[in-house]
């Protein structure tokens, strides 16, 4: 059996999608990986052993594949001109657009969804208002002619996934919006964690952690505001376009420190050393607050997304209702009210292993399979 796998970009950003393709990756070292575009000197290693098509973006200039929402007039095309000839089997993994390829007849077509596209569907048109067209904010001309771009897109995105034979989402947060703008069913297998963590001999110490791309949206700023004006101990682990802002925000704050970009032992660390982490945002999984509890910290989340499947109040964690300043310092304060048993904490992050992952995917694509078979004869 011939197997693809597609996957939107592989250009820039490395995550917590990344980390599931490559297992994904693992499950099928005979696969070809097809891709929108493809960065070698970043990806390589992703991509070992397997031969990699890239689609027709990969010819474009550079100042333009590093800016992903200036290339959306070319995805469909590009997409369309994918080819899966020769193939039985196709995966695509996808927040965006590869699951809208087209497969021969005789092929089945399995999307791992990692999310509907939020850009054209529930965080448009607000979207806009946070783009730029070169240095300036897109104006209202402007405006007009990307509304009307975004409009066909969102009814070819919404057709070319009803061609899907079955679809895997990573939450019942994600089920729940492939079912809203698409209509669709989909079962859930949430996506692989390093749960595995060497039993840390660091002590618990007097600070809480913040470990993230440092994004406007990923709410630092909030974060970093509450400990400002509660006094307590906070470490910002990361990078990312916003850290300088965040910085400034919390400049003079001797409570507050940057750690910048940490590698892997290090952030290990820094969870199993904090007394608590704090997650900001709406995630439609959240890789991060399950690391956190496998290395043994509770955590302080916004309710909502992923995080009510991944984390217990009063259990594993605690939430807060909203996202502002004194939700979250009222939350720390009923926090620190509570004790929480490491052991605990490590079971429910095991739900989430990495060998779960594998057993369930490839049990699932093979009920799938079992099934088209069927269907044929």
């Amino acid at each position: 059996m011939r197997v693809a796998i597609a996957y939107d970009w592989l250009n820039i950003k490395s995550g917590g999608g990344e980390v599931t393709l490559q297992k994904i990756l693992k499950l099928y070292p005979e696969a070809d990986l097809h891709c929108l575009i493809f960065n070698k000197h970043k990806f390589a290693n992703l991509a070992k052993g397997h031969a990699v098509f890239p689609s027709r973006l990969q010819h474009f200039p550079s100042f333009l594949k590093k800016r992903p929402n200036l290339l959306l007039p070319f995805v469909k095309r590009s997409i369309q001109k994918m080819d899966f000839t020769g193939y039985d089997l196709v995966i695509s993994v996808s927040s965006a657009w590869v699951k809208n390829i087209t497969v021969p007849e005789g092929a089945q077509h399995i999307c791992y969804c990692f999310s509907p596209a939020r850009m054209i569907w529930d965080s448009w048109p607000q979207y806009l208002d946070t783009q730029k067209i070169g240095p300036f904010k897109v104006g209202a001309i402007s405006r007009f002619f990307i509304l009307k771009v975004v409009s066909k897109i969102r009814l070819w995105d919404y057709y070319s996934t009803q061609s899907v034979d079955e679809f895997i989402s990573i939450s019942k947060y994600v089920s729940a919006r492939i079912k809203k703008f698409y209509g669709r069913d989909s079962v859930v297998i949430y996506p692989p964690v390093h749960t595995t963590i060497a039993q840390s001999q660091h002590k618990k110490e007097d600070f809480y952690l913040v470990l993230s791309v440092l994004s406007q949206y990923k709410n630092i700023d909030l974060v970093i505001e509450a400990f400002k004006e509660s006094g307590r101990k906070l470490v910002v682990a990361g990078d990312g376009p916003d850290k300088d802002r965040l910085a400034v925000l919390a400049h003079e704050c001797a409570n507050i420190s940057f750690a910048g970009r940490v590698s892997e032992t290090e952030k290990y660390a820094l969870f199993a050393r904090a007394k608590g982490f704090v997650f900001p945002s709406l995630e439609d999984f959240g890789i991060t607050p399950v690391e956190a509890l496998s290395s043994g910290t509770p955590v302080i989340a916004l309710k909502g997304g992923g995080l009510t499947e991944t984390v217990q109040d009063g259990v594993t964690g605690v939430f807060f209702d909203e996202p502002t300043i004194e939700s979250l310092n009222s939350a720390l304060d009923d926090f620190e009210k509570h004790t929480f048993d490491t052991s605990t904490l490590q079971k429910s992050a095991s739900k989430f292993s990495e060998a779960r992952f594998g057993k369930e995917f490839s049990s699932k694509l093979s009920q799938i399979l079992a099934k088209g078979r069927h269907a044929k004869n």
